[in-house]
């Protein structure tokens, strides 16, 4: 990830791990809302350059789960339909790799910090730890934001 995303710190690690531990449920409250937002998402970024991010690219280490970009339906190269298809599906089929999410951040942190010692920052770490005992997602960080304007989908890596 840090080949691809100068910009990403240890909190957009912690995404995509996530993300690669939990799939897409955490985003789904109610179909209906969420298809609302996705095509909120669509017309608010139908002017941008979503090129900054790949078109589809795996979360976390273990490639469970796939991002899509919406790039991907702006350009027409999948249906709205399609995309929130698979995204129903892989939040209604996603299963944890095991049930300890703590224990298991826990290892990708100390790893992730033997290899980029810059990311130490107690705060956030602190809030990350908490975030991972309480199974909780949490955004990218502001850095990767503005560097990379992720606008994606998680899908099934088939």
């Amino acid at each position: 990830m840090v080949r691809t995303y100068s910009q990403a710190t240890l909190q957009d690690i912690y995404k995509t791990c996530y993300q690669d531990f939990f799939g897409a449920e955490h985003m789904i409250n109610d179909t209906v809302t969420a298809r609302a937002y996705l095509r909120y998402e669509l017309e608010q970024c139908a002017s941008e350059n979503l090129r900054c991010m790949p078109f589809v690219e795996p979360t976390g280490f273990r490639h469970r789960f796939v991002r899509v970009n919406l790039q991907q339906v702006i350009d027409g190269h999948m249906s709205e339909d399609e995309l929130f298809k698979a995204f129903l599906d892989a939040a209604n089929n996603s299963e944890p790799m095991h049930s300890d999410w703590e224990k298991e951040w826990e290892q990708i942190e100390s790893i992730a910090l033997q290899v980029h010692p810059q990311w130490k920052n107690e705060e956030l770490q602190m809030l990350l730890r908490h975030a991972a005992k309480n199974e909780q997602a949490v955004h990218h960080s502001e850095a990767y934001r503005n560097a990379y304007h992720p606008h994606y989908r998680i899908i099934k890596n088939n």
